[in-house]
């Protein structure tokens, strides 16, 4: 299997997401991959295990940064209603 395929695969299951779901989905997704990393974390060679909580690392700070954001849409909006 080549890195092409797997992203193939990617695109798969990227387009059997619901475009409204990408917030919780990748909360749940962050949590099940440090699940699997907690799981595995002896078996995997060190250099893997490093290369996913680096993944992990990028998804959590993604799924940080839509938080942040949909907070600041929250806050204006809050705050142009009271005007």
């Amino acid at each position: 299997m080549s890195p092409d395929d797997v992203i193939e695969m990617f695109r798969k299951h990227a387009g059997e997401i619901p475009l409204e779901a990408p917030g919780p989905m990748l909360a749940d997704v962050i949590q099940e991959l440090a699940g699997l990393l907690a799981d595995s974390r002896g078996r995997l060679p060190k250099e893997t295990f490093e290369a996913l909580t680096r993944i992990g690392g990028v998804l959590y700070r993604e799924g940080e940064s839509q938080f942040l954001a949909r907070t600041d849409v929250d806050a204006v909006m809050k705050t142009s209603n009271r005007e």
